[in-house]
């Protein structure tokens, strides 16, 4: 980015010469000294509008490629997301949101199966008033990452959740009130033979043959595993005929790097790994086999 660097080349050097009238008692110095603000202010504009020029291009020629070449059925929108009325089908983010956005939609087929995804941020908002009376008003973070949906192949007879468990004394009191006033929402706890998937994991649903049979040795190791790996509390739930998965995060993945080339690899390489581990997952559960079938 040289016009980064090149900019700020006049804003410095509007800057030294008010230093420099100033210092020598010219009292437009007074005056000049608001030149660099305004110098800056022109060149953050300029900068700016190049950035999103910049930005656009990087999106429609680099990013749309780079999926091609790791699937020629991706069709890729950068300014388009998941519907908000597929997020609250999956039901694994259950909060009223008072902000729905996103962007890079991505849809296509993983061997035989249909799958769409997209970044999403959603959010809900409070207000609180001070002793003055003046009102403030805060946004809080629902679901912020890449939200992954695939075309099962079947018909689900209940809804079957898998979500992150947090760890430690707050975790197991939390437990203990679940139990005593009811269970989740999500539905009734499913309990697991595996310890370490337990530790790091919840599973939810109202048909618990179902859900058994659904969450098998290898997902619940591919689970854990990526859970260790990335760092990243992904949920999954099975509802009506598709497979919802959330993985929050903060990173921006389609976004391009500010100091560095697009021809760097390390500028595509996390999209290289996230498709990889969706990929993956699609594996795991075996929907490429279509083992199972519509009713």
């Amino acid at each position: 980015m040289k016009r980064c660097f090149l900019s700020v080349i006049p804003i410095l050097a509007s800057l030294l010469m008010a230093l420099h009238s100033a210092r020598m008692g010219d009292s437009s110095g007074l005056i000049i000294l608001w030149l660099p603000g305004l110098v800056f202010l022109v060149m953050y504009y300029y900068v700016s509008l190049k950035w999103k020029v910049y930005r656009d291009a990087y999106k429609t020629q680099v990013v749309g490629k780079l999926l091609k070449s790791f699937n020629d059925s991706f069709e890729y929108s950068p300014k388009d997301h998941i519907s908000p009325e597929k997020y609250k089908s999956s039901g694994l983010y259950y909060g009223h949101y008072d902000r729905y956005r996103g962007e890079d939609y991505v849809r296509g087929v993983l061997g035989k199966t249909a799958i769409e995804f997209s970044e999403l941020h959603t959010q809900y908002k409070s207000t609180s008033t001070d002793s003055k009376g003046n009102t403030r008003t805060t946004w809080h973070t629902i679901f912020k990452g890449l939200l992954f949906i695939a075309d099962a192949n079947k018909h689900f007879k209940g809804k079957t959740y898998i979500t992150p468990d947090s760890e430690g004394f707050w975790s197991l009191v939390g437990k203990s009130l679940n139990n005593l006033l009811g269970g989740s929402v999500f539905g009734d706890r499913v309990a697991m033979e595996d310890p370490e998937f337990e530790r790091h994991f919840e599973v939810y649903s109202n048909d618990q043959v179902e859900a058994r049979y659904l969450i098998s040795t290898s997902l619940m190791e591919r689970l854990v595993a990526f859970r260790k790996e990335a760092n990243a509390k992904v949920a999954l739930a099975f509802v009506g005929d598709s497979i919802h998965i959330g993985i929050p995060s903060r990173k921006a993945y389609f976004e391009p790097k500010l100091f560095q080339s697009a021809a760097n690899f390390d500028v595509v390489k996390d999209i290289y790994q996230d498709l990889d581990f969706i990929t993956g997952i699609v594996e795991d559960l075996a929907l490429n086999t279509r083992i199972w079938t519509k009713a």
